[in-house]
Parts: structure tokens; C-alpha cells; sequence
């Protein structure tokens, strides 16, 4: 028994012995079990024996010392001993107690940790489902959130689901599939979105035409506002619209082209895309198929067939639309995103795509042969060039095709004035133009420069020089001049070639047309027609001026210099042609009267009179003059006075040396000095006494035939003088007659 036991033991006796009516049981059970379960009741007896003894040995000894007290405890310790066997007999029970008990608790103790190894397994089975559960509803989700095309959770589910719970169940079997598969199920996120990109492309196909529409409406309206400006202050004629002036003046909002009431592009899918292709470390495969991708659509917008054949526009304005609109929306992704669509590819496209564009409407306007139809292309055109430019996009490549269209348009209003010229001409009666009413002769003045003039008759009706074919050919030129500058508006970078074409143009219809029809016309035997055609090109000649004046109005503002037309030479030198076939179909008519003459060079008397074809020659040149050359400027009239008698005077002389009069006699010479001086006599009644000096060679031939002393011929001063116009073997012929 432990020192520990028996001491409890000996506390237990002495309390007995302060209080032998406590038995103390309280203390007596923790150490019967504390023996029990230690099994050391045989121990417990002996010590509880050797105690008794020890006790019965004092007893013994104070019996001895004091009886009574002896006795009192004996009784004390017969109490005692009966205590002891009651408490025995309860320990036997308390022991027979804790048996049964124990063997209860001991059983209930296996039940409880059988079932507790079994709750254990099904709580570790039950987190292991649920743990199943939730990778198996993670890589549900994915599809789930596929389906709702949230890419990016699907992305990063799938990331969670695989570095996180995949892992704690790796070492089932559905968890290695399921790993596994990850790869997988990114690409079919990837495909999805594609998907939707591709589906997203396709929309954006479809609304770019709309999108440019919008664009090309607003630069409209810009250019609208401009002209408005312009017209308030000419001196911003030269500035286009989109330069960084016409920017800063321009005070309207900033419209969104591409969302707003008309058209809504939502870039969600491409970011999107963008977003879910970067996640998966594949935003280079991502940027090279969009660029395959915007390149095939623009193959399919240049694939776009139309025709202006028909007088139809639609077509070619649907598809510069369309060019704009691709390019508008690579405009907003550039300026959108970063380090995905650069300037640099953007740029590469469109430099890939202009070309193209070029040939196609160069091809298409070989089709068009309206004007006015061209016109209309050509302001859809430019505000086509003019959006483009103003989101960036370089158009240098559109100035031929720009300086093309400017030449296509103007021969084709330089074939249309050919066509109303001509008709005029069919038309033109070549006489002086009536005028029958002052509104009709502002009317005149107004469309021809015309001035006043001494030839034009005061009052109603009064007659103009011109021809009818006159002024309507300064209306169609003017009006060529204005449609071609109606034209060419709104294209201020290219004004000095604009203005270099336009007076090529109208300096080529002037030379070619005008000049070129006029021309042909001199071959014709009517002197009224070529007169009239005089008087026409004295008057186009000064519409060249006025017509540089023209030029220089509408010419850009910044050019300085003169213009000068080469047509007013080509009229100047047409005119001097007139006047030849004047000359010619005079001097013809004078042949015809020479054929009349009747000559006898060695008559018996003398005449009189002159010779009567003189006198009807006479009143030939007069009438002509009068009447039919009245309204030819004094100078030109009196050069054919001159040319006419000139030719008459050296048909006479070469009529008298002809080889075939053979004999002059003093008579004859007579006669000849009477038709010389009445030639004189009516030149001299003409504006210019000088043509008298026509007939200064047939006076030296008469006076030298008359001289009493023909030697005075040979004398060089006397020759000078008197002869000067004779040839000695002019002379030597006339003295053998």
C-alpha cells in the first residue's frame, strides 16, 4: 500500500476518532475505488489489519494507564469495528456496483468509439462528395457561364478549379479526367468567344455602310457650315475643311458616329474577346486572325459590283460608305484599345485597300457621261476623301484620281459646248444680231461683255454687230466656267491645278471649238458669212480678256500672277485668215471683172470715158464696202480697198506687159491714163487718200510712156524720183511695144 494510502487510511481512522457518529464515507469511497482499481485489496487488508493492531496496541496501553478510559475505548473502537464491517460489507456492494457499471460503460465505450470511427468515415465520405460536388458544379458552371457568355468567370473558374480544388481531389480518378480536360474546356471558352467575335464582325459588316453614311452626312453638314464662313470671309477660301483652322472655328458638338439614334456598335465582344485571348496568353493569334479577319471584309466591300452606266449613283455612294465605315471603326479601335490594333497595320490596310479603290472608281467613272451625274460624284467623293482625311487617314493617292475627275468633267462639258456651239452655228444666219427691246439687249449685254458701240444704231429695234452665235456661245462659256467651279468646290489643296485645267480647258474649246469651227467655215464663197465671222472673232477676241478677268475671280485667293488665254492669238490669227479669203474673194470678183475688159492697145482715137468694167468694179467695191463689209472695223476695210485695188493695179500692169500685146500706140497709152486717173480719183474719195498708191506703178508706167524724153529714165536721180516703182526690163518691154 502507497504512503499516499495510508495516510488517507490514518486521516480517515483519527477523524473516526474525533467523531465516531461520522463514519466518513465521503472520504471512504474515492479510496475504495482508488484500491480497486489499482487491485490492491489484499494490500488495503493487510494495512488495515497492521492499523487494528496498531490501534488494539494502543488501546492495549492506554487500557493500561487509564481504565476508564479504557473502556470507553473499547466501546469506541467496538463502534469502530462495526463501522469498519459496514463499511466493508458497503464496499463489497459499492465494488459489486462499479463491476456491473464498469462492465456497462466499458461496453458503451466500444459502441461509442465503433460509432464514432464510423461517424468519422462518413464525415470524411461526406466532405469528400461534397468537395466531388463542388469540382463537378465548378466545371458545370463553366459551361454554364459559357452559355450566359461571361468568358471571363468561365476563365476564371476554370483557373480556381484547377489550381485550387482540383488538387485536394487529385487522387480520384474523374479528378485526373477532369484536370485533364481543363485545357479543353479553355479552348471551348476561346471558341465561344470567337464565336461571338466572328458573329460580332459580321454585325459590324452589316451597320459599316450605315456607319459611314453618318460619317459622310456630318463632314456635309461641316462643309455646309464652312461655306458659310468662307462666304462671310473670302479670305478663307483657300483653307479646307478638317485643316486645324476650320477645327478650331468649328463650333458644333462632337457627334459619336458610332453610337447614336441611328446605328449603336457595341464593342464589348471584341474588348471581350480581347480580354479572354490575353488571359490565355494568346493575344498575338488573337491579333493576327482579326487582321485576316478585317482583311477579307474589306476584299468583300471592294468586291461590291455597281455601274453608273444608268445615271444610277446608289451603288457607288453605297460603297464609298461602306470604305468609310470599315475605316471608322478601325478608327475607334485603334483610339480604343492598346497594344492591339496600331496605326502602323491600320495604315498598312487602308494603304493596301486605296489602290484598289482608285482602279474601281477610276473604271466606274469610264461609265458615266452625265454631268450632272459626275457632279454629283464628285461632291460624293470628296466629302468621301474629306472624312477619311479627317480621321487620320492619308488620301495623297487620290490626286490624280482627283485631277481625272477634274479633266473627265471638263471635256465632258467642253463635248457638251461642242455639241450646243454647233448647234448654235446650225442655227446662226451669220448676219447682225436684232435686238427688239431693252431687256432683251441687257440680256445680250449681260451674257457677252458686250460694250457700246459707234456701229449700233439708237433705239428699238436696233441692230448688235455680232451674230446671234455670238452671245450664246459667251452664255455656254460662262456657264462652262461656272459649272466647272461648282466643281471643283470645296477642294481648296488642289486649286492651282484645278485653275491650270480650267484654263487649258476653256483655252482648248476656245482654240479647238470655237476657233477650230470658225475656221472651216472661211472656205465658204459667201463674203456676208466670212464678214460676219470677222466681226464675230474681233469680238471673241476681247471676250478673251474678259474672260482672264473670269478666270482670275474664281482662281484661288493666295495665286498671284496674270492669266493669259492663248485663244485671243488663235482668234487674232483666224481673223487675219478671214480677212485673206475677203482679200481672195474680192480680187476673184475683181478677176471677173477684168475678164470684161476689152482692151485695144492701139486704137485710132481716144476714149473719153474710162472703160465700163472700171465703172462697174467702182460700184462693186462701193456696194461691198457699204453694205456688206459696213460693220468691219475702218482699218480692215480700208486694207481691203488697198488689197482690191492693189490687185486690180498689178493686173493691169501685167495685162500691159503680157507677151501677148505686141504693139502700144499713143492712143492706147491714152486710154489707159484716162482708167488710171479715174482709179485715182476714186480711190481718193475713199477714208484713206494713201490707197490711192496702188496705182502708183500703172501712174509711172503712163507717165514714162508719155514723157517726151524717155532717156531721163536712165538717169538714176531722175529714175529714183519719178520711176522708182519700174523695172528696167519692165521698161525695156514696154518700149519694144
Amino acid at each position: 500500500m502507497s504512503a499516499n494510502d495510508q495516510q488517507q487510511l490514518q486521516n480517515l481512522v483519527f477523524s473516526a476518532e474525533l467523531n465516531v457518529e461520522n463514519e466518513n464515507l465521503e472520504q471512504l469511497g474515492p479510496i475504495i475505488k482508488t484500491i480497486y482499481d489499482t487491485d490492491r485489496q489484499e494490500a488495503f487488508l493487510d494495512q488495515l489489519a497492521m492499523f487494528v493492531r496498531k490501534k488494539e496496541g494502543e488501546i492495549e496501553r492506554m487500557c493500561n494507564s487509564n481504565y476508564q478510559e479504557f473502556i470507553q475505548s473499547v466501546d469506541q473502537l467496538l463502534k469502530v469495528r462495526q463501522g469498519t464491517v459496514n463499511l466493508k460489507n458497503k464496499i463489497i456492494d459499492l465494488n459489486y456496483d462499479v463491476q456491473k457499471s464498469g462492465k456497462k460503460v466499458a461496453s458503451k465505450k466500444k459502441e461509442l468509439i465503433q460509432t464514432r470511427r464510423i461517424q468519422k468515415n462518413i464525415d470524411e465520405a461526406v466532405e469528400t462528395l461534397q468537395l466531388c460536388l463542388h469540382v463537378l458544379d465548378m466545371a458545370n458552371r463553366v459551361n454554364h457561364l459559357v452559355e450566359e457568355r461571361k468568358y471571363y468567370s468561365a476563365l476564371r473558374t476554370l483557373e480556381e478549379l484547377q489550381t485550387v480544388h482540383l488538387r485536394k481531389a487529385i487522387q480520384y480518378e474523374f479528378a485526373k479526367h477532369l484536370q485533364e480536360s481543363i485545357p479543353v474546356m479553355q479552348h471551348d471558352v476561346k471558341n465561344a468567344v470567337t464565336k461571338e467575335m466572328k458573329e460580332w464582325l459580321f454585325k459590324v459588316r452589316q451597320v459599316s455602310g450605315e456607319v459611314g453614311k453618318i460619317a459622310m452626312e456630318q463632314m456635309k453638314l461641316r462643309q455646309e457650315r464652312w461655306k458659310l464662313k468662307v462666304a462671310k470671309n473670302p479670305d478663307l477660301r483657300s483653307v479646307p475643311v478638317s485643316s486645324p483652322i476650320e477645327m478650331v472655328m468649328n463650333e458644333e458638338n462632337e457627334f459619336n458616329i458610332v453610337n447614336n439614334d441611328q446605328v449603336h456598335i457595341d464593342f464589348k465582344p471584341l474588348y471581350q474577346c480581347l480580354h479572354i485571348y490575353e488571359e490565355l496568353g494568346k493575344r498575338n493569334e488573337f491579333k493576327s486572325n482579326y487582321e485576316e479577319d478585317r482583311r477579307s471584309q474589306a476584299n468583300l466591300v471592294l468586291s461590291q459590283s455597281f455601274t453608273l452606266r444608268e445615271g444610277n449613283e446608289k451603288g457607288f455612294e453605297a460603297f464609298l460608305q461602306d470604305i468609310v465605315g470599315f475605316f471608322v471603326v478601325e478608327y475607334v479601335i485603334v483610339h480604343s484599345t492598346q497594344n492591339f490594333r496600331s496605326q502602323t497595320e491600320v495604315d498598312n490596310l487602308w494603304d493596301s485597300v486605296i489602290a484598289k479603290v482608285v482602279k474601281i472608281i477610276t473604271e466606274s467613272l469610264d461609265e458615266c457621261h452625265d454631268p450632272n451625274l459626275f457632279l454629283q460624284i464628285k461632291f460624293s467623293l470628296f466629302t468621301f476623301i474629306q472624312t477619311l482625311e479627317d480621321y487620320g487617314y492619308n488620301v495623297h493617292a487620290f490626286t490624280d484620281l482627283i485631277l481625272t475627275v477634274f479633266q473627265r468633267y471638263s471635256d465632258m462639258l467642253k463635248q457638251r459646248f461642242l455639241e450646243d456651239f454647233l448647234q448654235t452655228l446650225l442655227y446662226d444666219d451669220y448676219m447682225p444680231m436684232p435686238i427688239s427691246s431693252p431687256a432683251e439687249y441687257e440680256a445680250v449685254v449681260d451674257a457677252c461683255w458686250f460694250k457700246e458701240d459707234h456701229r449700233i444704231s439708237q433705239g428699238y429695234p436696233r441692230t448688235l454687230p455680232f451674230s446671234q452665235a455670238y452671245p450664246s456661245c459667251c452664255l455656254d462659256i460662262k456657264k462652262f466656267v461656272d459649272q466647272y467651279y461648282t466643281f471643283a468646290e470645296g477642294d481648296s489643296r488642289q486649286f492651282s491645278t484645278v485653275d491650270d485645267i480650267a484654263k487649258q480647258t476653256l483655252d482648248n474649246l476656245l482654240i479647238e471649238h470655237v476657233n477650230g469651227v470658225l475656221t472651216s467655215k472661211l472656205e465658204s464663197q459667201n463674203m456676208s458669212q466670212i464678214v460676219q465671222i470677222i466681226i464675230n472673232l474681233e469680238y471673241f477676241h476681247d471676250a478673251c480678256g474678259e474672260l482672264e478677268k473670269l478666270l482670275k475671280s474664281k482662281r484661288s485667293s493666295h495665286r498671284g500672277g496674270q492669266i493669259k488665254l492663248k485663244a485671243a492669238e488663235e482668234f487674232r490669227e483666224t481673223s487675219k485668215k478671214a480677212e485673206k479669203r475677203i482679200f481672195e474673194l474680192v480680187n476673184s470678183k475683181i478677176d471677173d471683172f477684168l475678164e470684161l475688159a476689152d482692151y485695144d492697145w492701139v486704137p485710132n482715137s481716144v476714149q473719153a470715158h474710162p472703160s465700163f468694167f472700171l465703172h462697174d468694179m467702182a460700184n462693186y467695191l462701193t456696194a461691198v464696202i457699204s453694205s456688206t463689209l459696213y460693220n468691219l472695223p475702218m482699218s480692215i476695210k480700208i486694207f481691203i480697198y488697198f488689197n482690191a485695188l492693189s490687185h486690180l493695179a498689178s493686173s493691169l500692169c501685167n495685162l500691159i506687159l503680157s507677151p501677148s500685146v505686141k504693139k502700144i500706140n499713143a492712143n492706147g497709152v491714152a486710154n489707159l491714163e484716162v482708167d488710171v486717173t479715174f482709179l485715182e480719183h476714186f480711190a481718193r474719195k475713199l477714208e484713206d487718200p494713201n490707197i490711192a498708191d496702188a496705182f502708183l506703178e500703172l501712174r509711172q508706167i503712163v507717165t514714162l510712156l508719155q514723157s517726151d524724153n524717155v532717156e531721163e529714165y536712165l538717169d538714176p536721180s531722175t529714175r529714183n524720183r519719178k520711176y522708182s516703182l519700174l523695172k528696167p526690163t519692165d521698161v525695156i518691154n514696154l518700149f519694144d511695144k
